[in-house]
């Protein structure tokens, strides 16, 4: 019988059995010693729910085949977390059925050689629906997709990559919803990476922050939709990223939205297979549609922001 991993802990990988992190991060450093440009694109999504069912699945399969289909091929790939809905390694890795119908997993599909994306960079940050049960242990994530945040810094190309978990459940509302936030030191983590952060630094995380119009109960119908204040995590957030971080990638609201606060561009992005919000969730937010949005970067600063409609809504 082999030993049980301690709730939480890491989960070694060997060479033969690498994350999903650990070769993409390896994939994109020999990537970015043979660009001659300064000049490149990357795709951010969120909320795919791989591997959950047929649905979610040919939404994702779809995201897989446009990114294929793109005049140019995106350095790297960010994925704001739910990538799968129930964490278990049926959908992480070995796939299943739904239905009595086969079903592949997240990994599956995005290293099918004919339709996925196996030879692009490819991170993904843990999102509630990724834990075990709610709030349990993230133990598959760090199996098979890797740490459950990271640090990766590119000065040829003047960017700093920066993924945070703010998908633990801090406290419960009367009415029994959670209540998201940063897991123990993360924010510290941030710190600590901005030290050494580049011009055109990208920070992705699952829940967005209640700023702005998010902020707005009359915007968003559900508070636990973004993360607030409990533990003062979102004021130590928003001094720590305050003229460091041009843009922050967000999900968790199946919609497409973005604000703008303190000089940052927060894009909320969770249209890659989960079921999308009601339209009105967020008034007077762009309809919901299933989506990957194209970033272009020229030295160091990001250009444009193209929204792709994918699947049902492409």
């Amino acid at each position: 019988m082999k030993p049980r991993t301690p709730k939480g802990a890491a989960v070694r990988t060997s060479a033969t059995n690498p994350t999903l992190f650990e070769t993409s991060k390896a994939r994109l450093l020999a990537k970015v010693r043979k660009l001659k440009t300064n000049e490149y694109t990357f795709i951010g999504m969120g909320d795919s729910w791989a591997g959950d069912g047929q649905s979610s699945n040919a939404i994702f399969a779809s995201a897989m085949s446009t990114i294929r289909a793109l005049k140019q091929e995106p350095l790297f790939i960010l994925h704001n977390g739910d990538a799968v809905f129930t964490g278990s390694e049926q959908e992480f890795k070995t796939g299943g059925t739904y239905s009595g119908v086969p079903v592949k997993s997240l990994l599956q599909l995005i290293q099918d050689p004919q339709k996925g994306v196996p030879d692009i960079p490819f991170f993904i940050v843990p999102g509630n629906h990724e834990h075990a049960g709610i709030n349990g242990p993230l133990t598959n994530f760090r199996k098979f997709i890797g740490p459950t945040h990271f640090g990766i810094h590119l000065p040829k190309i003047k960017t700093t990559l920066i993924g945070l978990d703010n998908s633990q459940q801090l406290r419960l509302k009367e009415n029994g919803q959670s209540v998201y936030g940063f897991a123990p030191g993360e924010l510290t983590f941030l710190a600590n990476q901005l030290k050494k952060a580049q011009k055109n630094t990208v920070v992705t995380m699952h829940v967005p922050p209640r700023i702005g119009k998010w902020a707005n109960p009359n915007y968003f119908q559900d508070e636990t939709s973004t993360f607030g204040n409990t533990r003062g995590q979102l004021s130590r957030f928003l001094s720590t990223v305050r003229g460091k971080v041009p843009q922050v990638l967000v999900g968790h609201v199946h919609a497409l939205d973005h604000v703008c606060d303190q000089g940052t561009r927060y894009t909320l992005s969770g249209g890659t297979g989960a079921p999308l919000v009601k339209r009105g969730f967020l008034k007077g937010a762009p309809v919901p549609i299933f989506h990957i949005i194209e970033f272009t970067v020229k030295n160091g600063v990001i250009v444009k922001r193209r929204v792709i409609p994918i699947g049902e809504t492409a």
